[in-house]
């Protein structure tokens, strides 16, 4: 593996300053190498290379042969019982990097018990020269492979490691023959050092990797949390699994109340923070529409539809199902009067010197959702609701209907007022406690013919509805 200096040194700086997760990741791949292939071979080769020692022709000789079938039991039966173990105390797998170092260790003390039974069963000295001269080309392998691996996140810990190792090696070998030890000190210093670079080139590869891993989870978790402002949970869900994004909203046709929320003479609002202050009120709108959420079924106390500068579009029964068992009327209302309790909230923190008032327009009629054909995949919704709502909210400015609405706030003593048009279908479904929050106004008497007044999207409608609130 190629890796640039600036590379190395970014890598070793990332998991310095990400320890505690390299180190949790050294433990999950310390364990699994003991759960899996790498320890299971191990086990079978040293269960091979007993049964070799003990049937070599060689060694038939040797009254303690019987002894080299158990030289290499520990590190069997370490990696059959392991799994076993970690099933019924699952904390001793945190210490899996310290289990695998004692399993190496175990085996090179096999080999060194290997070895001297070997030696102790030899009368000759022919049978002895015949034993080290057997053993010691497998010296050099066997301090390498115990070398080799590590799953400590310090390298300095493989190190110390490693010289320990070798120490109990020459050691042993120099406590079974002076002399033997003295001819293959050569093999050992070799073992002992190509299994030291092999220690830190596995290593590098293993911190290599580890970073690669978390900045790649990084970058999708950044993408996943910058998609999430572009879409909703269940959409998110739903495209992890496969779907398409298409898929993901309901774009069949169906009925919805619209609510179209404006700020009353917005053009006027003259403030350091209004871009804030608005900000602030569509964000507690949000929060009024989100209640409830959930996915399946796919439903909220409302669908915020978009943001207009000053103006806020939400929906009630589309795309999302209502939240409440009540008649969708009721719910409608209900969040508009929430949210203009929210909204006053919000204008009491902005302070600012003069009244600031909202008008919300409510119609009932089709909507159909929509995807974007082109580019970007926004959701959208078009219909005739939409229309009507937004006609309902700007009736507020029709000369006649504001003379009346004016009107009803002067007798109950409203100068400054926030403003709820509902359509008649809408009021007629409402409930009595709803219901009597409206005043009605006519617009088939004459007075409203002599004005040529015209409810356009609407000319069924014989009643226009409003309610005054502070």
């Amino acid at each position: 593996m190629n890796i640039l200096p600036s590379n190395k040194d970014k890598f070793a700086e990332y998991c310095v300053l990400h320890s505690d997760e390299f180190r949790y990741e050294l433990r999950d791949e310390a364990s699994k190498a003991l759960n899996g292939w790498p320890c299971r071979i191990a086990a079978i080769l040293l269960t091979l290379s007993s049964f070799a020692t003990y049937y070599h022709p060689a060694n038939s000789g040797n009254p303690f042969i019987q002894y080299t079938l158990f030289t290499y039991s520990i590190p069997i039966l370490l990696v059959i019982t392991y799994p076993m173990a970690i099933l019924l105390l699952s904390s001793i797998e945190k210490f899996s990097p310290i289990v695998l170092d004692f399993l190496i260790l175990s085996g090179l003390l096999g080999f060194i018990a290997t070895l001297s039974v070997l030696l102790l069963g030899s009368i000759t000295e022919e049978e002895v020269r015949s034993v080290y001269l057997g053993l010691s080309g497998q010296i050099h392998f066997v301090l390498l492979l115990a070398t080799a691996f590590s799953y400590h996140n310090k390298y300095s810990t493989t190190l110390i490691r490693n010289v320990l190792f070798g120490i109990v090696l020459a050691v042993s070998l120099g406590y079974l023959n002076a002399d033997y030890i003295q001819s293959n000190f050569i093999q050992i210093l070799q073992g002992f050092l190509v299994g030291t670079i092999f220690s830190w080139i596995f290593f590098i590869s293993i911190r290599t990797r580890f970073y690669l891993k978390s900045t790649d989870a990084d970058t999708r978790q950044h993408l996943y949390d910058q998609l999430s402002k572009l879409v909703y949970a269940h959409q998110l869900e739903r495209i992890k699994l496969g779907d398409q994004l298409e898929n993901t909203m309901p774009q069949k046709e169906g009925k919805a109340i619209v609510n179209v929320f404006d700020v009353q003479k917005s053009s006027e609002i003259k403030h350091e923070n209004t871009k804030e202050f608005f900000m602030g009120v569509f964000q507690s709108f949000l929060q009024i529409c989100m209640e409830g959420y959930e996915h399946n079924p796919l439903r909220s106390r409302a669908f915020r539809l978009k943001e207009t500068g000053d103006g806020f579009i939400s929906t009630v029964g589309y795309p999302f199902l209502p939240i409440e068992s009540r008649s969708l009327a009721d719910s409608a209302v209900s969040t508009a009067l929430e949210m203009f309790h929210l909204f006053n909230a919000e204008v009491e923190k902005f302070n600012y010197s003069r009244p600031i008032k909202g008008a919300m327009g409510l119609a009932y009629n089709s909507v159909q959702g929509t995807f974007q054909s082109g580019g970007i995949r926004a959701y959208d919704l078009f219909g005739d609701a939409l229309i009507q709502a937004a006609r309902y909210e700007e009736i507020r400015k029709n000369p006649v209907v504001a003379g009346a609405i004016k009107k009803h706030a002067k007798e109950i003593g409203l100068e400054y007022f926030h403003i709820i048009i509902v359509q008649e279908v809408i009021y007629n479904s409402l409930s009595d406690e709803y219901r009597n929050l409206f005043v009605e106004i006519n617009v088939e008497t004459d007075y409203f013919r002599e004005q040529n007044f015209q409810l356009l999207y609407d000319t069924s409608a014989k009643y226009i509805y409003f309610h005054i609130r502070e």
